[in-house]
């Protein structure tokens, strides 16, 4: 009988998404997107509301919040997010921040329909839908608590990169698939509540050259694409899923690339 794997702890996640971070290209055509398409239409105004949900070590918060400085001169952030980790981590990349909040808060609970109260000009979700059992009822409260004209983005993986990993390998690894939800999936939600939205697809790569070399570096970012720790898992399913990336990479300069394109869902309420 294959041995099951233990979930990752607060602090193993962490980890492993601060090395997930460093072989994804996602992260710059992410900001350039928010750029080009997103803040030119914001409202005119001088101040924003904006609530983050799972909120992480607020990687892209403090890229969101540099954007929307240049052109909001009163900020309002409210964050949710349970992994007190990465909360810690964001509260020390806010002190830092060169242009603070007015008001700055981090709500360290599961988001649910009663987590939070007010209106908001922009709602984002941003890979954390995951981790959320009801994600129908959590779409569906984020977009009652938009203002008129709000923004609801939802940043998500598509079927393809580490989703077909997963697809492939969670169950049998973890014994589960709670965190398997593909931009798919969220279309499905969508559509059932009948909520219009754009949509658009952020081309990016994984440099999954480590994986492949099944170095340290490489086992920990395992760990992130199937949710685990991996100690609990039996030595013969490793070589196999190693194997099954590298199948699916292509090779440039010496770099072994695992297309990963993120999804975009942006929803307005008029």
């Amino acid at each position: 009988m294959t041995r099951k794997s233990r979930e990752l702890s607060d602090k193993q996640y962490a980890g492993c998404f601060d090395l997930f971070k460093t072989v994804s290209t996602e992260w710059d055509a992410l900001e350039c997107w928010l750029r080009q398409e997103f803040i030119p239409v914001l409202k005119n105004d001088d101040s924003v509301d904006i609530l983050s949900i799972g909120s992480g070590r607020g990687d892209f918060d403090i890229v969101l919040m540099r954007l929307v400085s240049e052109k909001y001169s009163h900020i309002s952030y409210t964050a949710v997010d349970p992994n007190t980790e990465h909360n810690s981590i964001f509260r020390e990349k806010v002190d830092k921040f060169r242009v603070k909040p007015e008001f700055f808060t981090i709500i360290p609970e599961f988001f649910s329909d009663d987590t939070v109260h007010g209106s908001f000009d922009i709602i984002h979700l941003t890979h954390c839908l995951y981790y959320i059992p009801d994600r129908k009822n959590a779409i569906e409260t984020c977009y009652q608590l938009l203002k008129p004209g709000g923004s609801l983005l939802i940043f998500h993986q598509t079927t393809l990169g580490i989703n077909e990993v997963q697809e492939r390998y969670m169950e049998r690894v973890k014994g589960n698939r709670k965190e398997l939800f593909s931009a798919h999936d969220l279309l499905t939600i969508l559509e059932n509540l009948g909520i219009s939205f754009m949509f658009d697809v952020l081309i990016s790569d994984l440099d999954v050259t480590d994986i492949v070399s099944y170095t340290p570096k490489g086992r920990k970012l395992l760990e992130f694409f199937l949710e685990s720790d991996l100690d609990g898992v039996d030595d013969l399913v490793l070589p196999e899923i190693v194997a099954y990336i590298k199948e699916n990479c292509r090779v440039t300069d010496g770099k072994y690339l695992l297309f990963h394109p993120s999804s975009i869902f942006w929803i307005k309420k008029d």
